[in-house]
């Protein structure tokens, strides 16, 4: 399953049937089946004072 938006609803919508609901006008969400992790840019050795 993959899911699609219309303004505010969101679709379970299967395989099959993507071709029609692209051509309605419905987007495609982007789900990535990992987690992404953050980029900490954050120096902690450069902050820490003892």
């Amino acid at each position: 399953m993959v899911k699609y938006k219309m303004g505010a609803i969101i679709k379970d919508v299967p395989k099959g049937a993507e071709k029609w609901y692209k051509l309605a006008g419905w987007k495609k969400l982007e789900t990535s089946k990992k987690k992404e992790e953050k980029d900490d840019k954050t120096d902690t050795e450069k902050t820490v004072t003892a």
